[in-house]
């Protein structure tokens, strides 16, 4: 967030000084790099620059390509590759062993939605926020590439005129993204046949740290000046004006107020963290107890073990919930900071620093040469957009043991066809598709905005007519399609969250097949890659995807759901699920 600010404070002084300016941002790494992306830099026309994509080795090439995008006024995807030589794309022999795209865009200044615009919203409230940017690596002047898309939990902002897609096609991806808590990689599939296919950076954005220090004594300004350095948002608590004023900390919010009323005039979230060192036992204690069982997930009591102990027993005493087992709550650390041997209160400082670090970024603080493995766990993996998939719902047949349409079968106050549509639906991929018989009136039984109807003739023949008669509609109408997920409409327990877990499985794997484990056996629902379609195409019979799932042997991976195994095809089994369902 600090980068961010710095920029945006360096763009409005290029617009005083009327320079032109462009902005730099990775957007992507394959492998190791010294910034992961997000990292930004401001270019003026005058060689200034503000911010770092890498540890120095890059900003000199960047320098010369953004003032040929000033000059063209259109942006330019640049890719170095530093760690082979013998790249056909940019070399530079840095010993990092990874692939850097770099995406540079002119600021339209008159454009209300630049790229800087954007940043200044994404920032201006402590919230979180998507920041989406798109990139070709098929056409690295692709005009439509660029900064585009503000998501945040009051609206969308984006530069409508000049987006590759509308926010309807990715917002499926942004919830995605947003479920995950991480910035993801986003590959689009080519819809409209053109030469160039998009790939979108969605950077998940967190606000700055905020740190409340109760306590203004001499021993907090290292605290104050650390923080600071980091672009921590940070607030002084207490109650004396001679020493928390504004000519002692003249960056930080003051707060002079008795404990009690300090949590009331503090916003609290899980990014922020308090430290108490008043050195007022009284004072802790009073401060502690209002904020213990608050969102903070980090509190730091300084003092020793006999404080924090005497301090814990008297609020328990006191009513205050302390956990039995171990008799210290999860958020406070006390003693506070990390164990490095600190002495003076700016060896302290830095100690109590580096903790909130690790706890925001879940690290524990250890030495990295005893780490095996990549210093940084980023996860790079480009994955295809949800537009990437389709849902086939097989709601066609006789119902030949049940007597009667299963479709229509009441389950959570609708029925099993609408409820199967409707957890389908609810994943918003590029195709939902609903198989019924030719002639079927179940098509009444369903919200036909929610999905497809399509007709199969050869019904009774069997499953395998309703699959093939679904993946020939998807070929002929989808074809850019990579995976369809083939489900029943009567297994009332498939929820849409195992729908989206089958899908999570095969980014994480790779996999062309995930399929559901029940009762000791893989089968639907499951995920198939396009690459399989001829396959599912010779199905004949009352022959479902299972056999070629089990044909497929290993190379299927599957995900453990046992309540797949419940279908409605006996009165018994109606039975189980007509009192809502108590499984």
């Amino acid at each position: 967030m600090k980068e961010i600010k710095q920029i945006i404070q360096a763009y409005h002084q290029a617009l005083s000084d009327g320079k032109k300016a462009v902005l730099a941002t990775v957007v992507h790494i394959e492998g190791s790099s010294y910034r992961a992306p997000g990292a930004r830099m401001l270019v003026r026309d005058d060689g200034m620059l503000t911010g770092a994509i890498s540890g120095g080795c890059l900003e000199g090439d960047i320098l010369r390509k953004a003032l040929m995008v000033m000059a063209t006024n259109k942006p330019l995807l640049v890719t170095y590759d530093t760690s082979d030589e013998g790249s056909n794309i940019i070399s530079v022999n840095l010993g990092c062993n990874g692939i850097i795209r770099v995406l540079l865009e002119p600021i339209q200044q008159k454009n209300d939605h630049n790229p800087i615009k954007l940043l200044e919203k994404a920032i201006s409230k402590r919230q979180k926020a998507i920041l989406v940017t798109y990139f070709s690596p098929d056409d690295k002047k692709h005009v439509l590439q660029g900064t585009k898309l503000l998501f945040t939990p009051n609206g969308v902002t984006s530069d409508q005129d000049h987006l590759p897609f509308g926010f309807s096609f990715i917002e499926a991806d942004i919830q995605n993204t947003w479920k995950q808590h991480h910035s993801g990689f986003i590959r689009f599939p080519d819809v409209a046949n053109n030469a160039a296919s998009f790939h979108a950076f969605m950077e998940y954005l967190e606000p700055s740290p905020a740190l409340v220090i109760a306590g203004a004594g001499n021993d907090v300004f290292p605290l104050v000046e650390i923080a600071k350095t980091l672009g921590w948002e940070i607030t002084i608590v207490d109650g004396r004006p001679m020493y928390a004023n504004e000519n002692r900390f003249p960056t930080c919010q003051l707060l002079l107020t008795e404990p009690k009323d300090a949590i009331g005039k503090v916003n609290i979230d899980e990014r922020t963290a308090f430290v108490l060192m008043s050195h007022n036992y009284d004072y802790d204690k009073a401060i502690l107890k209002t904020i213990l069982h608050s969102p903070v997930k980090y509190i730091g009591l300084l003092g020793p073990t006999k404080k924090r102990d005497r301090i814990l027993q008297e609020l328990g005493e006191e009513g205050v919930a302390i956990p039995e087992d171990t008799g210290i709550p999860q958020n406070l650390f006390a003693p506070t900071g990390l164990q490095i041997g600190a002495e003076t209160s700016e060896e302290i400082a830095l100690s109590i620093i580096a903790e909130i670090q690790g706890i925001f970024t879940g690290n524990t603080g250890s030495s990295l040469r005893n780490l095996n493995g990549h210093i940084h766990h980023r996860k790079m993996g480009l994955v295809p957009s949800k537009k990437c998939y389709g849902i086939i719902v097989l709601a066609a047949g006789q119902s030949k043991r049940l007597g009667f349409p299963k479709q229509a079968v009441p389950f959570k106050g609708s029925t099993l066809l609408q409820h199967a549509i409707t957890q389908a639906a609810a994943l918003k991929t590029a195709a939902t598709l609903t198989v019924i018989s030719a002639g079927d009136e179940q098509r009444n039984l369903a919200t036909i905005t929610e999905t497809e109807m399509v007709e199969n003739p050869d019904f009774q023949e069997g499953m395998a007519s309703s699959i093939r008669t679904g993946i020939n509609h998807i070929l002929k109408h989808y074809p850019y399609l990579e995976y369809l997920i083939i489900m029943l409409c009567d297994q009332p327990y498939v929820e849409s969250s195992h729908l989206q877990t089958l899908i999570d499985t095969q980014q994480k794997t790779g996999k062309k097949v995930v399929a559901s484990l029940y009762e000791g056996r893989k089968g639907v629902p499951a995920l198939f890659h396009r690459s399989l379609f001829p396959k599912l195409l010779e199905l004949r019979g009352d022959t479902g995807a299972k056999n070629l799932i089990t044909e497929l042997g290993n190379q299927v991976v599957s995900v453990p759901f046992p309540l797949a195994a419940y279908d409605v095809d006996t009165t018994v089994a109606i039975e189980k699920i007509a009192d809502n369902n108590k499984l």
